[in-house]
């Protein structure tokens, strides 16, 4: 056993090592504005307390990173290295703590999904989640049963679709006649409700407050639904080919050894249906178009600990006795790590001069809007934008209303903007997520067009995503 603890540690450190290459590699970082605006959120929270509850950043999320983001974003993506490493290593922990031979390979199989792979150097909740999950699967690997009910009732307060994970379980602990353990999937809520009540003075806080279902009630954002094949289309860019391949052989081999043997083994199971019920969940939600589903895929990098867990139990139960086992285990690792790369378009670590995360473009000229401000001493002005980039990059607190806050915040029938605000137009977040229209600011005589930064690129499908447009409310 202890041969394996270290080889486990090895491996660790091993792609420890590649992922440090992958951020250094990197000119941006993964997952748009939502990255900037989680770590604003945690930054934030230390000024202003009620961001601990917010409930789109999710609270331990906040809790777990609001120290972390004190020392700038480099650190909330170390923290994000961190979680994933951590959660190969738990999986592999695990495993061999229960008599699995070679469970090493379950690293590399991790931290190398594609889709997972993708959205490390960022600031999403993603690598979090999939650390929580980890942790569930430890414990229910080593028959810590009321230990996994209780990690698995907060994992809806790190990301919603935690709910869904927790259907899962419940179902699992339903086939087992458990049921009398199910109120420990009931903590988790209970403390975070208690919580938000004791704070906000919301009996249901955990239902008022969500963003997602008030939204919906509400009607307030429509993004649309997509077809019902969407994330089953992109599979293969999301998992890999080998991975893909070796899961669903996963799935038939699981079916015909429970038939066989008329006995399911509860272990293999439970990774299974937490793929597939997060997997569905996400696929009905965007057909429908409910929730603010936007068809992102990224978020399907939170079940890469439950596919690589069932991957490694089929290879397990079909090769533990093959001669060259281990020369099969370090091939299929081999492959899974350059597959990652290809799905993902990563530079190699020996591609130095190449990068592995792009930069965001849209930055550029943001950058130089604020040294235009700064030059002609008027960022000590309230600044009002749509770019998180801009406040986390100009240190700007978009919730002190002196400071800086967003357009949306501007109400176009009945202007209340203080005399003298800045106003930063841009042809994507402004439009997008501000719902400010150009013409609104050229044609109105309150404010007056200061500066024009031309879009140094000119996408096809929108010329003036881009461009910025730099205005001052001349009069209330």
């Amino acid at each position: 056993m202890f041969l394996y603890d270290k080889r486990n540690i090895l491996v660790s450190l091993i792609v420890l090592v590649l992922l440090g290459f992958v951020w250094f590699q990197s000119q941006g970082v993964e997952g748009g504005l939502d990255s900037w605006n989680h770590y604003l959120i945690s930054k934030l929270s230390v000024k202003h307390p009620e961001l601990f509850l917010d409930q789109w950043n999710k609270p331990v999320f906040t809790w777990l990173t609001f120290g972390v983001c004190q020392f700038g974003f480099n650190a909330l993506i170390a923290f994000n290295i961190f979680c994933i490493v951590l959660s190969a290593w738990l999986l592999a922990q695990g495993l061999s703590q229960t008599s699995f031979k070679e469970s090493w390979i379950i690293i590399p199989l991790l931290v190398f999904t594609p889709i997972l792979l993708s959205n490390i150097i960022s600031g999403l909740t993603e690598p979090l989640n999939v650390l929580i999950l980890s942790l569930v699967f430890y414990l229910w690997m080593k028959d810590y049963t009321k230990s996994t009910l209780i990690v698995a009732s907060f994992l809806p307060y790190v990301r919603t679709e935690g709910f869904v994970i927790l259907a899962a379980i419940f179902f699992l602990v339903i086939l087992q006649r458990k049921s009398r353990l199910l109120l420990y999937l009931l903590i988790g809520s209970l403390v975070m409700n208690i919580v938000g009540f004791v704070i906000t003075k919301e009996p249901f806080w955990i239902i008022t407050s969500n963003p997602y279902l008030k939204h919906e009630l509400e009607g307030t954002f429509d993004p649309g639904n997509g077809p019902f094949l969407h994330f089953f289309n992109q599979a293969r860019a999301l998992f890999g080919l080998p991975l893909l391949l070796l899961f669903v052989l996963s799935n038939l081999t699981f079916v015909y050894l429970s038939f066989k043997n008329k006995k399911m083994d509860f272990k293999w199971l439970l990774p299974i249906l937490v793929f597939w019920f997060y997997f569905m969940a996400h696929t009905l939600i965007f057909y429908w178009g409910i929730l603010g589903s936007h068809g992102l895929t990224r978020v399907m990098a939170v079940i890469a600990p439950a596919l690589v867990l069932s991957v490694f139990y089929f290879i397990n139960t079909c090769f533990t006795n093959f001669k060259y086992q281990k020369q099969l285990y370090l091939t299929l690792a081999l492959v899974v790590v350059w597959v990652g790369y290809k799905e993902t378009g990563y530079a190699k670590p020996y591609q130095l001069n190449k990068a592995t995360v792009k930069k965001d473009e849209s930055q550029v000229n943001f950058i130089k809007a604020g040294e235009w401000l700064i030059e002609n001493k008027l960022m000590n002005r309230p600044i009002i934008h749509q770019s998180p980039y801009f406040n986390v990059y100009f240190d700007k607190d978009y919730l002190d209303i002196k400071n800086s806050y967003y357009v949306w915040s501007i109400d176009k029938n009945n202007d209340w903007a203080a005399k003298g605000v800045i106003v930063i137009w841009d042809g994507f977040s402004a439009v997008r997520e501000g719902n400010m229209p150009l013409e609104w600011l050229l044609q109105n005589p309150k404010y007056k067009k200061l500066h024009y930064i031309e879009g140094h690129i000119k996408p096809t499908e929108n010329v003036t995503q881009y461009d910025i447009h730099i205005f001052e409310k001349i009069e209330n």
